[in-house]
């Protein structure tokens, strides 16, 4: 009979909570923050359903490309890798649809509250410690994204199932950051992504059921675009939760809000406001705040 697998987390030195950790999901967020920039550009000829499904297809086909003998057989039940997959996937699909219903600005501050449910996850079912310098930095990113989104947000013409959607999809992925933090206990970061990329492209495939728009070369630089910051930007998220935290990991991974108001301002010529730098520096505020706590 085979023995259990260990899922309890090895205390973690302050030094790999910072740089492999931490650091390394701040760069994950500066690629998921350029992918929203791409994925916005992309949605304006192609349908949200449709992009998702290049984003997971494209991603899984160049990790299979990189595989190079690495081995797809988890080492703990295969449900886990699914489940985590699962979850992702729902929470975008739920979260673009937030977006349609609500609108990007509410839709975004929404889903961008899944910190808390991080912490909540984290705390209850793999007893991480929530102490208070880590719920003042919860409260710091939360007061950020509120900040940097909340002045774009047209409450008049917010739709509730939008709202509830994008609200869903923030408890979702708090879910999956959680999930995959426990999974990088046990299993390699390529493996999970490998797993949460074709979970993702079954799940959306029933999206190309209406039928494709006609593809141009610029809809195609853009998807490519798309597909290698997902691809970088996943990756990159599962390689940090294996040194950092679940709660620590999804306070540095929120700061995508803020990047991607700076992709829009450099890329789409759009106006980088006060308030949005304001934002950004509550999150990096926050951030500091969480990586630099005793573990």
């Amino acid at each position: 009979m085979t023995a259990p697998i260990a899922v309890v987390a090895a205390p973690l030195d302050r030094r790999s909570v910072l740089l492999r950790g931490v650091g390394v999901i701040l760069l994950s967020s500066v690629l998921f923050g350029a992918m929203a920039v791409f994925v916005r550009v992309a949605t304006q000829t192609m349908a949200v359903g449709q992009v998702a499904f290049i984003r997971f297809l494209g991603s899984l086909l160049v990790l299979l490309a990189l595989r190079r003998g690495r081995s797809l057989r988890p080492v703990g039940p295969a449900a886990r890798v699914l489940l985590r997959g699962l979850l992702g996937a729902s929470a975008i699909l739920l979260y673009y649809r937030g977006i349609a219903g609500a609108g990007a600005g509410l839709a975004t501050l929404l889903h961008c509250t899944y910190p808390i449910w991080t912490a909540i996850f984290a705390t209850t079912l793999m007893h991480e410690r929530l102490d208070l310098p880590l719920g003042i930095a919860v409260g710091l990113c939360l007061a950020g994204i509120a900040v940097v989104v909340g002045p774009g947000a047209n409450l008049s013409a917010t739709a509730t199932l939008g709202s509830v959607s994008a609200l869903t999809a923030s408890v979702l992925a708090g879910g999956a950051v959680t999930t995959a933090r426990h999974l990088r206990l046990v299993e390699s970061a390529f493996l999970v992504t490998t797993y949460f990329m074709a979970v993702g492209t079954v799940f959306t495939a029933p999206a190309l059921l209406g039928g494709l728009p006609s593809m141009s070369a610029a809809l195609a630089g853009t998807l490519l675009g798309v597909v290698l910051t997902s691809v970088g930007g996943q990756y990159l998220l599962h390689q940090g939760l294996g040194f950092a935290p679940a709660t620590q990991a999804s306070l540095a991974a929120a700061t995508s809000t803020v990047t991607a108001a700076l992709f829009e301002a450099l890329w789409l010529g759009e106006h980088l406001s006060l308030h949005t730098l304001g934002g950004a520096a509550l999150m990096v505020g926050a951030v500091a705040l969480a990586a630099g706590r005793q573990h």
